[in-house]
Parts: structure tokens; C-alpha cells; sequence
């Protein structure tokens, strides 16, 4: 045991170098086995305390970064003029030790460089310069992981001090190696973050290339050498070696600091998606093309074709500028000096960011005979996972939800325009596969609006290429690289969400197989939840499995009513890893969570939280708009819907534009909303439902029935059957509607409005006794005292059960939440006729027939008390409605 450290065992000597000596110990607290540097020497011209001071201030800062591929830091410990740190022990060799032993393929040795760029990203964020980056202070396991070690002589971003003084004879290999430095840190000038990018090119070119950039020789003579000298390129030495790769490796090494402009994050990023790229069979670097053959029928959709007059053939051409070697006069000197200001200004202010609203299409497969069902259902699936999480992950990219696309998909299916204009798309994405039993031909084409004519679509980019179909995690990232690709324009695709994990290929294949299994076949069972939990269990980092098991478990919620899918859920967000419990995903989690129970409050604070995470203006706006609706704010949540709609026009906001109007009982803007809709979408069923709902409360009941019969052959819903039953009884047809009304409950047994419907019904049919039943059931049902209309059905159930003081009180509590409403007048009007309140029921009425509510309504038994009242006899007669009361 270590006296000055006795918390600690100390077992062997691991090393030692120019700073200290490094030995192997074991925590005995922790149990657990950690690396303790013991620092032995002062930096040369500094006193000792100088010394200690700088390596306690850079190790406390470093102790503050936490990154897989940074040894971390657990303890600094300072006694008696003793320094040690005490550090993660992480198994390993340096990686000229791997180098040496280990053959490596060219992927495997991306995705060391991957990791070594990832870890200097996360150093230089936090504002520290490792100013000794070199191949003995990085480490790989066996198992190809990598960390940075050694920050022994690290700077902070913005210290104006030179890095490890160096003497005239060069010999300073002790605290910093010449061999891996760049040019400034050489001549003693200040340094950077972009010295570190020159190290780390170094070490790229020897570890790619197999030699060091600038040769052998001496420590003087390679010193000079980085200084002085351009290395060859590595294309001539690398052969058949991706151009991407050879070019970014000379880019890291440009001397001039002002031209060194790449940083560790970009080039991680580039790294990462040439390492996808080269574990295709095939890889498509020509340049983006035109779809071929899109007039034969091409495959975009699951069943759709576009003619050749609906897109336009383009292809991209480069621009070309030309340059003018002479000024003609000082006049044209002054505008071009304007120009350049002015496009100067462009260049750092940057052009205006527009969101993209993309629709992910369903991937087609086709002349595939030789692959098994199975296979292809799975190959569809992670091809569509990838792509559509890719949008997910990228700022400024909005996806627009699979259920709107197959809302018009369904009654449009051969026409991508109409899915455009009513979704409110800018992009459509489609995918084509081609496969034997070995792999796949994956076509993508991104689709945009003709410029010249948006009745058109425009092929704007394409990218075919090979995915070998047994290996579904190289087909997720291959996918979203060549995603990436055809957004030549943003550089952010796929970069501005969370960070992509390796994911055990196993487990994603079983997450592959359960998400075909439910988005596919709509398998929303409590032992795909199960399977989810498990997958995640073992791969936590697969973060598109969080918003598939919110989906599963929400489903789960609303069938059954337990709350145990509810805590299910919470335990498993609770449970994801940081990266994911502290994202913009999460948030969107926990909304859904709040908001679809009636945790109204809690929803609200979850906006709140998105906000500050960054979710898109777009989503906020909707989520507003929901809880305000669900809250009964109608008018809130009409201006809430529009502002999404200006956004993203769109038919399924209009939709709820109308539908609002609709709660709030002003007809006339629903049903102006509603034709706007309809013009848009013609046979779109929600539309025609609406459209039929306020017909059946206008009183227009032929009208009615004739849409809700259409509607009920076409869907046949319970709320559809419901409403039918509805029209038949305010036509008299007591005997049809009851039939109807009985098929809605069958249909589904625990909605209060079917209930109340057929209550209704045999109570005028004089089933009295089952009436009442009918009418428990609804009291009995569960609580969500936000809706107003729950109040309704409450108190009119209370009403034909004699508890009238119970039906008042439930009665006030839905005007408190929709005042203005003419369903809430209506009813209002209904209980009190039924009560003998007949002044009350006038007023109400007038108030109901004000806001559109039709005049039909007041034909059903419980107003014929009201034919009493005069008021009420001259107020069916303003209506077009004087035969109420003749009889």
C-alpha cells in the first residue's frame, strides 16, 4: 500500500517516460484496478512548484472531459511536494505496439483514426491543446478501441504561451516529440487547436501509409524536414485508395496554420462516412445523375409509378466563373471592390437556413427471387430505419410522420404530387432494391418541386450502390451516408443529434426483425414491448428503439388502460444512457408520455425543456397547438395549428384547423377550413367524416346519411357507426339507428359517446331498464376532466338517471372549459327542458342555434316540453322549423 496514497495498492510498474513513471494499482474503496502517474520532473527553465501548479491546473481541467476515447482522470492527489494522478487503467498496447503486431485491414485502421479524431473533438470543445499527440500516447485493446493518453504538456485554448521550450540543439524528444509536431509548435510560436490536427496528420499518413510523412533520419533532420518540406502525396503511395481518403490526409498536413482550416469534428465526420462507404461491395463515387428510365414505370412508392409528365429530367452542371485580369477604370475598380465586400459579407453571415420537410417512402423491392421473404421484409426495414432516423438526427430537417403519408398514399397511391402538396413536403425520398441472395442495388432519388412548374417533380439527386444483405448494421450506416450525399449543400446531415454508437450486429438484426414486426404488420402486442426491453437491455445505445418502444407501450396504455406500460415506459427512459436521456428525443418522449395520459402540466414542461434542447419551431408550434386543444382552448388552439400550417401547409393541419372550429361549434370557419382541405385532398376520409359530422349537426341529415353510409362501407369505425345510428334517430329511424348504434358499442365497448348514443336510443324505444345500464356504464368509465366533452356525456347520463343536482354540477364544469361552444349550449339546453327549467332552455337553445348548431337537433323527444313556451314555438320559426310544435 502506497503511505502517501493509502487508498490505493500499487502492483507493478506499467512505465515511465520524461514526466513520471506510471504504475498499475488497484482501488481499494472501488475495487476496481486504475493507472497511478506519479510525476517526478519540472519542465526545463521552471521551478518545481511552477511545475506542480501547471500540471494540477490542466489535470483538473482534464478531469472535467469525459469521453470513451480520453483516458479519464478519477483523482489528483498533491503531497509533500508529491504529484500523482490517478487514471482509468484501460488493458491495452500504444499504437505503435498495435502496429507492429497487429494486420490490419484499411476499415479497421478508419475506425482507429474515427476514434482518435472523435476524442481530440471532445478535447478541443473543452479548450484543450494536447500539444504531444504522437503514436506512444494513444492505446488500443484488442477489441479496436482507442483512447488518448498523456495530456501531460496540454495548453488551453486561448494561452498565449509557447509549447515545450525548444533548445537550438532540437533535443527536447523528452517533453514533446519532434517527429509528430507541427511547424509552429517546432519554431516556438503560439499554438492552437490546429497544431494537433498536424500531429494527428502525421500519424494518419504513417499509420495509412505505412512511413512517416516527412522520412527518416535524425530528430534535426525530420524536424527540418516538417518545416521546410511538402510530403508526397498519398494517392501516389496508396493505390486504389478512395480519393476522399488520400486528399483528407493531405489536408491535415498544410503548414501554412491560416490554411489549415479542418477541426478534429470534421474530420471525424469524413472519416466516418468513408469508412462506411468502403464496406460496400461497390462504391458509387461518380457524380450525382439523372433517374434513369423514370418514364418505364420506375419504382417510388409501393405501388406508385410517375409518368414522365409529371417529372422533370435535370441534371447538375457546375458553375463557372470568369475571372477579369485588368481594370478598366477606377469606376469599375470601386463596384468590383463592392462585390467583394458584399460577397464577403454573404460568406461569413451565410445564406438563410430553410427546414427541410422530407417524406421517407416505404423502400420498393423488385426482380428479387432469390432472396427469402424474411430477408427482404428485413432488408426493406433496415434500409427504412436508417433513412429515416437520418432525418431525425439532422437539424433543420423535419419528418413528416408515416401515418399522414399514408393517409393520402391510400386514396392517392400513383401520385407523389398530391402527396407532396398535401403533406406540405419540400422533399420525397424513395428507394428502389434490386437483390439476389447475396446482396442488394439500393437506388435513392430525392425528388423536389419543378422550379419552373410545381405541378412537376424534379429529380434532384440519385445515389445507387451495393449493401451485402447479411450485415444489417453496414446497411444502416451505408444508408445514411449515401443519404448524406444527396444533400451535397448541408453539411450537417446526419451530424446534429446523437452521436451513433456501434451497436452489437445481433441485436440490431433482432431490433430489424421486431421493427418490421410492428411497424409492418402493426404488431403493438406486450411481448414485442418485452422483445424491445430485452434488445435494449443489451444495446442501450440503439436509440431509435426508445421512440418505437413509446410507441408500443403507449398503444399498450390506451388499450388496456394499466398503468404498468405507463411505468414501463418512464423506467426505460430513466434508464437510457445520457447521450440520450438528456436529448432533444427525450423530450419528445416524455411529452407524449405527459400530454397522452392528461398530465397537462407536465406536458407543458416538457415544451418548455424541448425548447431549450433545440426541437424545431415546427414541432413546438403542434405540441402547443395539442395541449392546447386537449385543454378545450379552441380558439388557442386554432392560432396555434395556423402558425404550424404556415410552416408546412399542409392537409392534416388544415384538418385540425377545422376540426378545432368544429369543437369550438363554429361551423361556417370549419367548414371553410374544411374545403380548403378538400380541395386539396378530395376523398380523404377524415375530411369527408368531418364534413358528414357537421352536415348531421346542421341538420342536413340526408346529407349525412348518405356520407356516413359511404364512409361506414368504406372504414366501418366505431365512431362511424355511432354517428349513422345518430342521423337515423334524428330522422326517426329508430329501428336502423338502433342496429348502427349497437354495432358501434360491439365495436368498441368503452367510448362514452357510443354508449350514450345507444342509451339514448332505447330509451326512446322504451327500454328503460337497459337504457339505465347503458347510462352506468358511461358514470362508471374513466376520468379526464380536461375534455369538456366528458362533462357532457357525464351529465347527461347523470340527467336520465334522475341524479339532476349531479348533472348540473358536471354540466357547469364542461362550460367552464368550452363556454362558447354550441354542442355545450345544446346539451345545456337538453338538460334544462328535461329539468323544467324552460327559461334557462330557450336561452340556451337561442345560443345553441347561434352557433350553428342545427335546428333538427331541437326535433329529438326531450324538447317537447319546450312547445309550451312561446319563445320556443317563435324561435323554431325564425329557424325553418315551425312543424316542431304543430302537433
Amino acid at each position: 500500500m502506497d503511505k502517501s496514497l493509502p487508498q490505493y495498492t500499487r502492483e507493478r510498474l506499467l512505465g515511465e517516460g520524461g514526466m513520471g513513471k506510471v504504475y498499475l494499482a488497484t482501488d481499494n474503496q472501488l475495487q476496481r484496478q486504475v493507472a497511478i502517474k506519479e510525476l517526478t520532473a519540472p519542465i526545463k527553465n521552471q521551478t518545481q512548484g511552477e511545475n506542480v501548479d501547471l500540471v494540477l491546473k490542466e489535470a483538473r481541467l482534464l478531469a472535467r472531459v469525459n469521453h470513451r476515447n480520453i483516458i479519464q482522470i478519477y483523482n489528483i492527489h498533491d503531497q509533500d511536494g508529491k504529484t500523482s494522478l490517478v487514471m482509468e487503467y484501460f488493458k491495452s498496447k500504444t499504437l505503435t505496439q498495435f502496429q507492429n503486431e497487429t494486420i490490419t485491414t484499411l476499415v479497421q485502421k478508419l475506425d482507429l483514426l474515427t476514434q482518435l479524431a472523435a476524442g481530440l473533438a471532445q478535447a478541443h470543445r473543452s479548450d484543450i491543446i494536447h500539444c504531444d499527440l504522437k503514436p506512444t500516447n494513444i492505446l488500443v485493446n484488442e477489441q479496436g478501441e482507442l483512447k488518448i493518453t498523456d495530456f501531460g504538456i496540454a495548453r488551453l485554448t486561448g494561452n498565449k504561451k509557447t509549447v515545450s521550450p525548444i533548445h537550438q540543439s532540437l533535443d527536447t524528444a523528452e517533453y514533446g516529440c519532434l517527429f509528430f509536431m507541427s511547424p509552429e509548435q517546432i519554431k516556438q510560436q503560439v499554438v492552437d487547436y490546429r497544431s494537433d490536427i498536424f500531429s494527428l496528420g502525421i500519424i494518419a499518413y504513417q499509420l495509412m501509409v505505412g512511413s512517416h510523412p516527412f522520412g527518416k533520419g535524425s530528430t534535426l533532420e525530420v524536424a527540418n524536414r516538417i518545416c521546410q518540406q511538402t510530403p508526397e502525396h498519398a494517392k501516389n503511395l496508396m493505390i486504389a485508395t478512395p480519393s476522399a481518403l488520400t486528399d483528407l490526409l493531405m489536408e491535415m498536413l498544410i503548414k501554412p496554420v491560416e490554411e489549415r482550416t479542418l477541426t478534429a469534428n470534421i474530420i471525424e465526420n469524413r472519416l466516418s462516412h468513408i469508412r462506411a462507404a468502403l464496406l460496400q461491395a461497390d462504391i458509387n463515387e461518380q457524380a450525382t445523375t439523372m433517374l434513369p428510365n423514370i418514364d418505364k414505370n420506375f419504382a417510388l412508392s409501393s405501388s406508385a409509378k410517375i409518368e414522365s409528365s409529371q417529372v422533370s429530367k435535370v441534371l447538375l452542371k457546375p458553375q463557372h466563373k470568369q475571372a477579369k485580369n485588368k481594370l478598366i477604370n477606377v469606376a469599375l475598380s470601386l463596384c468590383i471592390l463592392c462585390l467583394v465586400i458584399a460577397t464577403s459579407f454573404w460568406f461569413y453571415s451565410g445564406p438563410e437556413i430553410t427546414t427541410k420537410y422530407l417524406v421517407i417512402l416505404k423502400p420498393t423491392l423488385t426482380n428479387s427471387p432469390l432472396m427469402a421473404p424474411m430477408q427482404q421484409d428485413l432488408v426493406i426495414s433496415a434500409v427504412e430505419d436508417a433513412l429515416r432516423q437520418a432525418v431525425i438526427n439532422t437539424e433543420n430537417m423535419y419528418l413528416v410522420s408515416q401515418r399522414e403519408v399514408n393517409a393520402i398514399t391510400k386514396v392517392y397511391p400513383n401520385d407523389l404530387r398530391k402527396l407532396k402538396q398535401a403533406v406540405g413536403a419540400s422533399d420525397i425520398i424513395s428507394t428502389a432494391l434490386e437483390c439476389d441472395n447475396n446482396r442488394c442495388k439500393v437506388s435513392f432519388s430525392r425528388l423536389i418541386a419543378n422550379v419552373n412548374n410545381t405541378e412537376s417533380l424534379v429529380v434532384k439527386s440519385e445515389k445507387n450502390w451495393l449493401a451485402p444483405i447479411e450485415k444489417f448494421n453496414v446497411i444502416y450506416s451505408t444508408s445514411q451516408t449515401q443519404f448524406a450525399s444527396l444533400y451535397p449543400e448541408l453539411a450537417e446531415v446526419n451530424q446534429s443529434g446523437l452521436l451513433q454508437r456501434p451497436i452489437n450486429e445481433d441485436d440490431y438484426r433482432d431490433y430489424i426483425a421486431l421493427y418490421s414486426q410492428v411497424r409492418g404488420q402493426g404488431d403493438y402486442s406486450a411481448a414485442s414491448l418485452t422483445e424491445l426491453e430485452a434488445i435494449l437491455a443489451r444495446s442501450p445505445y440503439l436509440y431509435a428503439g426508445y421512440r418505437l418502444y413509446r410507441n408500443i407501450a403507449l398503444d399498450l396504455y390506451f388499450d388496456s388502460q394499466d398503468n404498468k406500460y405507463l411505468n414501463k415506459l418512464n423506467i426505460i427512459l430513466e434508464n437510457s444512457p445520457p447521450e440520450y436521456r438528456f436529448s432533444i428525443y427525450e423530450a419528445i418522449d416524455r411529452f407524449w408520455l405527459a400530454s397522452d395520459i392528461g398530465e397537462t402540466e407536465k406536458a407543458k414542461l416538457q415544451i418548455n425543456e424541448a425548447k431549450k434542447r433545440g426541437v424545431d419551431t415546427l414541432t413546438i408550434s403542434e405540441f402547443e397547438a395539442y395541449i392546447l386543444f386537449s385543454n378545450g382552448e379552441y380558439k388557442k388552439a386554432v392560432n396555434a395549428y395556423s402558425n404550424a400550417f404556415n410552416l408546412r401547409p399542409s392537409s392534416s393541419l388544415l384538418y385540425n384547423i377545422a376540426f378545432s372550429y368544429w369543437r369550438l361549434g363554429d361551423l361556417v370557419k370549419s367548414k371553410n377550413a374544411l374545403s380548403k382541405m378538400l380541395k386539396m385532398v378530395p376523398n380523404n376520409y377524415k375530411a369527408q367524416r368531418l364534413q358528414a359530422n357537421i352536415w348531421l349537426l346542421q341538420g342536413n341529415i340526408e346529407l349525412a346519411i348518405t356520407a356516413f353510409k359511404k364512409i361506414v362501407d368504406e372504414e366501418s369505425s366505431s365512431t362511424d357507426l355511432s354517428n349513422l345510428g345518430l342521423a337515423y334517430s334524428l330522422n326517426k329511424q329508430y329501428i336502423k339507428s338502433l342496429a348502427y348504434a349497437k354495432l358501434a358499442v360491439d365495436k368498441n365497448p368503452k367510448n362514452t359517446i357510443n354508449l350514450l348514443n345507444l342509451a339514448d336510443i332505447e330509451l326512446i324505444l322504451g327500454n328503460i331498464r337497459i337504457a339505465k345500464a347503458h347510462y352506468q356504464k358511461i358514470i362508471d368509465a374513466p376520468e379526464n376532466k380536461q375534455q369538456y366533452r366528458y362533462w357532457l356525456d357525464l351529465s347527461l347520463a347523470y340527467l336520465h338517471l334522475n341524479k339532476s343536482k349531479l348533472s348540473i354540477e358536471s354540466l357547469n364544469n364542461a362550460k367552464k372549459l368550452a363556454p362558447d361552444n354550441g354542442e355545450v349550449a345544446y346539451t345545456s339546453s337538453l338538460i334544462y327542458s328535461s329539468l323544467g327549467e324552460f327559461t334557462s332552455a330557450v336561452v340556451e337553445a337561442k345560443k345553441a342555434l347561434n352557433n350553428k348548431v342545427g335546428v333538427v337537433w331541437f326535433n329529438l323527444p326531450w324538447f317537447d316540453k319546450l312547445c309550451e313556451k312561446q319563445d320556443f314555438k317563435q324561435l323554431m320559426m325564425n329557424y325553418d322549423n315551425a312543424l316542431r310544435c304543430s302537433t
